[in-house]
C-alpha cells in the first residue's frame, strides 16, 4: 500500500462550482460561524469558541470564513431577516453554511431560542419565530446547543423550523441537552472525512463525545423521497435552495445500557502500555473485512486530520485520529421497518464484533437506535417514528475493567432491521503490557552529597 501525503482533505464544497458568489474577496460567501461563552442573562460556557473554531479550520482549507461572532459580537440583528446579511457578507444568511455553538432553548410552543453576547434593540436572545433562512444563501443550518432541534415529546423539526425556512436544505441540532465540549465541529470533519454523510458525521460526531444526549438532522424536499434521500447521501454543500413541502428527519435514541456501572475503583492502580500504531496495517484489515478488491488499496492519501480512506461501491473503510476506525459495509434495507429485538441485535453484533476483535476481550456496553420520522409542512400527512437500525457499543476490557474514554476501546456495530452489519465503528487496541510506573512522571533520585549552590 502506497500513502500520499495532501496538505489538504477532500473539499465539501458543490463539484464544479468553485466561488461562484463573485470575485469580492476570498470568502465567497461559503461559511460563517457565531459561538458565545459570555451571555447577556446566562451563566458562562467554556468550550463553544473550540467548537465552532474546529468546524470552520477544516473548511478554511479551501476558502476564507464570511465570519466568526464571538460573545459581545453575536447580537440578534445577524440572526433576523432585515439585517441576516448584512452588506452581503455576514449573519445567518449570508453564508451557505452556518454554524452556532452556545446555549439554547425551547419553549412548550415550540420556539427555539439561542441566548447571545451582548444587547442589541434592547434584546439578547436571537428567537426562531423571528427568523427567515435560505431566501438569500443559507442552505445547512447547524445548532450546536441544547434542544435546537426537538422530535419527542409533541416537538418536531415542522413545528419549529418549518416557519423560518425560506429554502434552507438541512438542519442539525440536538432533542435534549447538550453538553460543553469544543470537539463537535472538529469531529464532524472527521467522521466526513471518513466517508459519512453529514447525517451520519453530525450523529455519530455527536454520540462519541457524550451518550446521555440525542443528537438530530432534518432534510427537506419536494417529496418524502427526496427529503431522506438527502438525509442518506448529502455529502457536499450546495447553493441551490429547495422546495420544503416535506421534512424527513432522524436521531439516536438510547435503549438501555446493559453493562453494570462501576461503582468503585479498581484494587490496583495500573497502566496499560498500548502496541504503536499501523494506519495501512489498519486499512488493510478493514479492507480483508469489507472484502474489497486489492487494487482498492493500492494508493491511498492522507491529510493532515490523519485520516485515511478508501471506497469501491458501496463499501467505504477508514482510519483516523486515535486509531478510531470505521467501516461501512452495505446499504440498510430501509424496507423493513420491524424493530430488532435487543437479544437478537447484542447476538449478531457480538458475531460481527468477534471477528475483529484480534484478541481484544469485550463486554456488551449499550444499545440505540436509528430512529427516523417524516412530515410534509402543511401538516397533511405526519408519519410514526421507526428505528431503521440498531447500535450495539461493546466495551474493551483490560483485567477485568472496561475503558470508558469516550470513543477509545470500543467496538460499535450497526444492524439493520435484517439483522445485517452495515457498519461499525472499531477503535480497539492491542496491549503490550502492563506497569504501575507512569512515563510521566519519575521519583527524582537522592542527591549524593553536598547542597546545590545558588
Amino acid at each position: 500500500m502506497r500513502i500520499n501525503y495532501s496538505d489538504h482533505g477532500p473539499s465539501p464544497l458543490e463539484p464544479e462550482k468553485p466561488g461562484a458568489a463573485g470575485d469580492r474577496d476570498s470568502t465567497f460567501g461559503w461559511w460563517g460561524a457565531f459561538s458565545i461563552q459570555k451571555f447577556v442573562n446566562q451563566s458562562p460556557l467554556f468550550h463553544t469558541h473550540g467548537d465552532a473554531t474546529g468546524w470552520l479550520a477544516y473548511l478554511q482549507q479551501f476558502y476564507d470564513r464570511n465570519f466568526w461572532f464571538a460573545d459581545g459580537g453575536a447580537q440578534v440583528w445577524a440572526y433576523e431577516e432585515t439585517y441576516d446579511n448584512w452588506q452581503d457578507r455576514y449573519g445567518m444568511d449570508a453564508v451557505v453554511a452556518v454554524y452556532h455553538s452556545g446555549h439554547g432553548g425551547m419553549d412548550n410552543n415550540g420556539v427555539f431560542f439561542a441566548p447571545l453576547g451582548a444587547v442589541w434593540d434592547g434584546r439578547s436572545d436571537a428567537v426562531s419565530n423571528r427568523m427567515a433562512l435560505g431566501n438569500e444563501k443559507a442552505n445547512y443550518v447547524f445548532w450546536s446547543t441544547c434542544t435546537s432541534l426537538r422530535v419527542l415529546g409533541g416537538h418536531s423539526p415542522i413545528r419549529t423550523w418549518a416557519g423560518p425556512n425560506i429554502g434552507f436544505r438541512m438542519i442539525f441540532g440536538f432533542e435534549t441537552v447538550s453538553i460543553d465540549s469544543p470537539d463537535y465541529g472538529k469531529k464532524f470533519w472527521e467522521k466526513w472525512r471518513a466517508g459519512q454523510t453529514y447525517c451520519d458525521a453530525w450523529l455519530n460526531a455527536s454520540w462519541d463525545i457524550h451518550h446521555g444526549q440525542a443528537p438530530s438532522v432534518c432534510a427537506v424536499g419536494a417529496t418524502q423521497a427526496e427529503a431522506t434521500n438527502r438525509l442518506n447521501t448529502e455529502r457536499n454543500f450546495f447553493r441551490e435552495h429547495v422546495p420544503d413541502n416535506w421534512y424527513a428527519w432522524r436521531w439516536y435514541y438510547a435503549r438501555e445500557g446493559i453493562r453494570e456501572p462501576l461503582a468503585q475503583l479498581p484494587g490496583q492502580h495500573r497502566i496499560v502500555q498500548l502496541a504503536p500504531r499501523e494506519p495501512s496495517a489498519e486499512l488493510g484489515a478493514l479492507g480483508q473485512l469489507a472484502d474489497f478488491p486489492s487494487a482498492a488499496l493500492q494508493e491511498v492519501q492522507v491529510d493532515r486530520l490523519g485520516v485515511l480512506n478508501a471506497s469501491s461501491g458501496d463499501r467505504v473503510i477508514s482510519t483516523g485520529p486515535e486509531g478510531v476506525r470505521w467501516v461501512r459495509l452495505a446499504e440498510p434495507n430501509h424496507r423493513n421497518t420491524q424493530q430488532l429485538p435487543t437479544e437478537r441485535a447484542i447476538e449478531a453484533a457480538r458475531a460481527f464484533a468477534e471477528r475483529y476483535a484480534d484478541g481484544a476481550d469485550l463486554v456488551v456496553d449499550s444499545v440505540h437506535d436509528l430512529m427516523q420520522n417524516s412530515g410534509t409542512k402543511d401538516g397533511s400527512e405526519v408519519g410514526r417514528p421507526v428505528s431503521l437500525q440498531t447500535h450495539v457499543t461493546f466495551r474493551q476490557v483490560f483485567d477485568g475493567v472496561p475503558v470508558i474514554t469516550p470513543g477509545r476501546g470500543l467496538i460499535r456495530v450497526g444492524l439493520d432491521n435484517d439483522g445485517t452489519a452495515v457498519q461499525a465503528q472499531i477503535a480497539t487496541r492491542r496491549a503490550t503490557g502492563v506497569t504501575r510506573e507512569p512515563s510521566t512522571e519519575v521519583s527524582p533520585p537522592p542527591p549524593k552529597g553536598g547542597k546545590a549552590t545558588a
